[in-house]
């Protein structure tokens, strides 16, 4: 009995397998129409856009991170050398942008050509391949916000372009941005969705913490160490050395080791692409990319993604590959306003708002022209993805901040804020322009107002073990290694016990005086700390603070 019941199990097994392939081959024969005229436009076969993802085991983010030690570059080339310019010959000169960074051509830049020409070539060329896919979109948004379009490699040596890339540190995106900084641009995250994701909102968040950074810094080579270092710690080393030179804060070792090598990464990759010839590279070049065959539209909240797949005849996968912030095979259930949901473009304006939870598939009908939007709900819509609206109003007769801000939705108060008005009542005049948001140089001036001032130490942190704690948690904890940790605590095997010292190399303590009113959350998000991490380096058990204590906050 057994062993009929095995062979029985063994015959279906091979069964279903046989149906499986012939099914697939059925697929790659017979493709949808509209599945069939997106892969021939964007000249990419099915595997290639359904599948297209880091190799087994590969870690994207490592790009940013390789080697980052200054050790083997020094053991090559010589420490008293690695930042010394180099004469310029014809295939030598680095790309330059009077808006952008510096020629500067050292043998820490050549360096880093050498290492993605040889040692990581094959890793390199995969990236190159997934940024021509998406770099005209991202040049777009760049120069949309009037910014140096060769911010696009910086993109390249963060995440190789990447949607879905993840970093040991929880960085997302193409643009590896943290939860914290993702949230403070503007973008949505929950379990629902991660707009880190999604290149166009992303790019447009990048775009946004580009600009600051370099209002800022004033300078492009301070504004990419900020942008991977953190803009606070780089402002405490400018004050601290006295010095606003990116290459005098890297010769003098001011800086970490990783945002050293930064600014000559993104260098080296502008001159491997330009050279791309040279260097055996290939730029794969196509009349569209992916993104040219789609369009944004409105849909319902939680609308599972295969009723909306096989409404429109495209397969499951393509539609989440289009819209990898989507974190469930549904549209969001808890979005505020209308989601929009990218999809390939067709001969049919389909009108997907229709389509509802418990839709039947079979009784939706396909108008082929859609109903026309009213205006209001046009502005509301396209007020979700369009980031190039009005910045003022010219009041005409009769008007008032109030009968203002109900046309743009905004509050009164908001309008009167951004206008400098001590309050909405304020009567304004025909022919005033009225802000509709504040300036940058507002925004800049707040967010440093807002920033709490810290008493900087030249000692480091040291850190109380509790229970439950190890070694490689503290390293982690304060971007470490245990090794570095071993070493200036004199530990040989690694074991602590609780209410041992551990001294945290290459840290520095800055004390944050409590003041009345304070709230342990708020000042975590102010100083861009973990919660967790800011009670942890301060061995507390609850949230509660005082005015006049001392908390130790972790700025490097």
């Amino acid at each position: 009995m057994t062993k009929f019941s095995m062979y029985s199990t063994l015959t279906l097994s091979a069964l279903l397998l046989l149906s499986c392939s012939q099914f697939k081959r059925r697929m790659n024969k017979n493709p949808s129409q509209e599945m069939s005229s997106l892969m021939d436009k964007v000249d990419l076969n099915r595997d290639e856009i359904l599948e297209k993802k880091p190799k087994s085991g590969e870690y994207t983010h490592e790009m940013v991170e390789a080697n980052a030690d200054d050790g083997e570059i020094t053991q090559k080339v010589g420490s008293l050398e690695i930042d010394k310019d180099l004469p310029e010959t014809e295939i030598d000169k680095v790309p330059y942008s009077r808006n952008f960074l510096k020629k500067k051509n050292t043998k820490r830049m050549q360096f880093w050509v050498e290492y993605f020409t040889v040692k990581d070539r094959a890793r390199f060329q995969r990236f190159l391949n997934n940024g021509e896919e998406y770099r005209s979109d991202v040049e777009e948004v760049f120069q949309k916000h009037g910014l140096p379009k060769e911010l696009y490699f910086v993109g390249l040596i963060e995440s190789g372009y990447y949607l879905g890339a993840r970093s040991h540190a929880s960085a997302v995106g193409p643009w590896q941005f943290i939860r914290a900084t993702g949230r403070r641009y503007g973008m949505k995250i929950s379990p629902e969705l991660d707009e880190r994701q999604d290149l166009f909102k992303a790019t447009h968040a990048a775009a946004k913490y580009f600009k600051d950074l370099h209002n800022m810094f004033s300078s492009w080579e301070l504004a990419l160490a900020a942008y991977n270092a953190g803009e606070n710690g780089i402002r405490r080393r400018i004050i601290k050395h006295g010095t606003n030179d990116f290459y005098q804060l890297s010769r003098g070792k001011h800086i970490p080791s990783e945002t050293i090598n930064y600014v000559p990464k993104v260098l080296a990759a502008m001159h491997i692409v330009k050279h791309a010839d040279h260097y055996g590279f290939i730029l794969p070049q196509k009349p569209l990319h992916l993104f040219d065959m789609t369009q944004l539209t409105p849909t319902k909240k939680n609308v599972p993604l295969k009723v909306i797949a096989s409404r429109m005849g495209i397969e499951v996968k393509l539609l989440k590959k289009l819209n990898p912030e989507l974190r469930r095979n549904s549209t969001p259930r808890f979005f505020t306003g209308t989601y929009m949901l990218r999809v390939p473009k067709s001969k049919y304006s389909y009108n997907l708002d229709v389509v509802t939870p418990n839709t039947n598939i079979a009784n939706i009908y396909v108008p082929k022209l859609s109903k026309p939007e009213s205006r209001k709900e046009l502005n509301r819509r396209t007020a979700a993805v369009n980031t190039d609206g009005p910045k003022f109003h010219l009041v005409k007769r009769g008007e008032t901040l109030l009968s203002i801000s109900r046309k743009y939705e905004v509050t009164p108060r908001k309008l009167a804020s951004v206008n400098n008005f001590s309050t909405w009542k304020t009567k304004v005049k025909s022919g005033q322009k009225i802000f509709l948001e504040p300036s940058e140089d507002q925004v800049l001036s707040t967010r440093l107002a807002a920033t709490p001032k810290v008493k900087i130490t030249n000692r480091p942190i040291v850190y109380k073990v509790v229970r439950g704690d190890s070694l490689t948690e503290i390293a982690a904890l304060f971007n470490s290694k245990v090794s570095r940790v071993k070493t200036v605590n004199n530990l040989k095997r690694g074991k602590i016990v609780v209410g041992q010292r551990i001294v945290l190399p290459d840290t520095q303590k800055a004390i944050y005086t409590v003041k009345q009113g304070d709230r342990l959350t708020k000042l975590a998000k102010s100083f861009n700390v973990p919660l967790s991490t800011l009670m942890k380096i301060n061995s507390m058990k609850r949230k509660a603070i005082h005015a006049g204590q001392k908390l130790i906050v972790n700025m490097d």
